[in-house]
């Protein structure tokens, strides 16, 4: 198997630089705690080092980096409701190394292709509200290439998923995903940056497979821990397996 393709040193670089300079010319506070002049100070980027672990949800193994509480959950926050895209570089590291371990995963498994990363979508509204996707540039701060346009997207309007109980979720997703082409046999590997209940990446698995790709397993930078019963949704917690 090859290794997922990085993007040129310089164009990483130059988003450093940007980061940097941004923070000098504009006033900032941590996104994690407040404290002002740094995108994520010191103490609450120890909080985002990765404790990796895996979950399941339904048939999918499920790579998870951090939990979605306190700072983890703050910062990410702050970066998908706020804008807040100078702060990426602190979950970076956990994002990366998520991705590595589920592409550990999959190692053992016959070599044909490259693994194709595919994208959790964002409803249209919000992306446009947003002006950018969170997950997408989550994978790219961790040093991996995302299609521009995105693989899945939603066929159909779908509320927000805050607030909904794992029933409404699962109602509210179920059907909405369509591959933008097929995939033809390709391993996909699914991403996305908060696993709840386990609805959203089922989605994309039931998407993807519908779409003749083959879902060898998901990564998800943070996980809420909740268990639930049923096969549709998550059935484990961070009593998995460890790296």
């Amino acid at each position: 198997m090859h290794p997922l393709p990085r993007p040129p040193r310089a164009e990483g670089a130059l988003r450093a630089w940007l980061s940097d300079a941004a923070a000098v010319l504009l006033p900032v506070v941590c996104a994690g705690c407040g404290r002002p002049d740094a995108a994520v100070c010191p103490p609450c980027r120890v909080a985002l080092h990765p404790v990796l672990a895996e979950v399941r949800a339904g048939p999918l193994r499920v790579h998870v980096a951090l939990p979605y509480s306190g700072v983890p959950a703050a910062v990410l926050g702050a970066v998908k409701e706020q804008g807040r895209t100078d702060a990426l570089r602190a979950l970076a590291p956990a994002m990366r190394a998520v991705l590595a371990a589920a592409h550990h995963a999959v190692l053992s498994l016959p070599a044909r292709e490259p693994l194709l990363v595919v994208t959790m979508p964002s409803a249209v509204d919000v992306t446009r509200r947003r002006g950018f996707r969170p997950v997408d540039a989550l994978v790219r701060a961790a040093g991996h290439r995302v299609p521009r346009t995105p693989v899945l997207r939603f066929a159909r309007a779908v509320a927000d998923q805050a607030g909904l109980t794992a029933d409404d979720r699962r109602s509210n997703l179920e059907g909405a995903m369509r591959a933008s082409e097929p995939f033809d046999g390709r391993r996909v590997l699914l991403v996305d940056d908060v696993l709840t209940t386990g609805s959203t990446v089922l989605e994309g698995y039931r998407a993807v497979l519908a779409a003749g790709g083959d879902v060898v397993g998901a990564a998800c930078l943070a996980h809420t821990g909740k268990r639930k019963a049923t096969g549709r949704q998550l059935v484990g917690d961070s009593s998995g397996r460890r790296y």
